[in-house]
């Protein structure tokens, strides 16, 4: 079912993308990252259609990037510096929520794409940042809030989903592994090393970043 007949009032009629990857590409463009296992129809079709998604996305300068081992797809900037920037910038990450990307990424390291679903607890999350709570700071309810604003960050990514069964596990959303490359991630972890030595600088913005910028979390 191609598209040869208009589906709303202004619609031309004259796309010739089947209707299934039609609705495909408007999701990728809506949204950071889409999962086989959350998406499974859209999955589906950018598989089957992923040539002429591919040409839509080119006319946009944008390159769709397919993870068949961890079932992920998204689309990326194109590396052309001439090309007109159609994602927008994400927000910095704070500092916390930075680190505690690092550690996302670090857990699904040392596990199989096709393996269990990664599961950490918020016990874990708070040991992992509590080295880098600020010099006599000893207030215990600042940094639950803390770690609790760092959790809701990588919810709101959707890189981190709690566990229905139970509130204080989280399940690791695989689309970790491919947003953050083993390069970005290397960059992620001199930046973890620079803030156990007190380097870590914060953005004029007052958020917590990188000097290189590295503090924003990849397209």
């Amino acid at each position: 079912q191609t598209c040869a007949l208009p589906i709303y009032e202004s619609d031309t009629g004259g796309s010739r993308l089947h209707m299934s990857a039609r609705r495909a590409l408007a999701t990728l463009l809506a949204a950071r990252f889409i999962t086989r296992s959350r998406h499974r129809a859209t999955w589906d079709a950018i598989l089957a259609y992923e040539l002429e998604i591919r040409e839509r996305l080119d006319d946009l300068f944008l390159v769709l990037v397919i993870d068949r081992d961890y079932e992920v797809a998204f689309k990326r900037q194109s590396e052309d510096e001439d090309a007109p920037k159609v994602l927008r910038r994400d927000k910095w990450l704070s500092r916390d929520a930075s680190f505690l990307l690092i550690y996302l990424r670090k857990e699904h390291a040392y596990t199989d794409a096709t393996g269990d679903p990664v599961v950490i607890n918020r016990s874990q999350i708070a040991e992992f940042l509590r080295p880098f709570r600020e010099d006599g700071d000893a207030d215990e309810a600042k940094f639950d809030r803390r770690v609790d604003a760092a959790i809701r960050a990588m919810a709101d990514l959707k890189l981190l989903t709690r566990d229905p069964d139970a509130d204080f596990l989280f399940i690791v959303s695989p689309a970790v592994v491919p947003l953050v490359g083993v390069d970005e991630l290397m960059r992620m972890e001199e930046t973890y090393l620079r803030a156990a030595n007190g380097l870590y600088v914060v953005a004029g913005n007052g958020e917590a970043g990188t000097e290189d910028g590295s503090g924003a979390m990849p397209d």
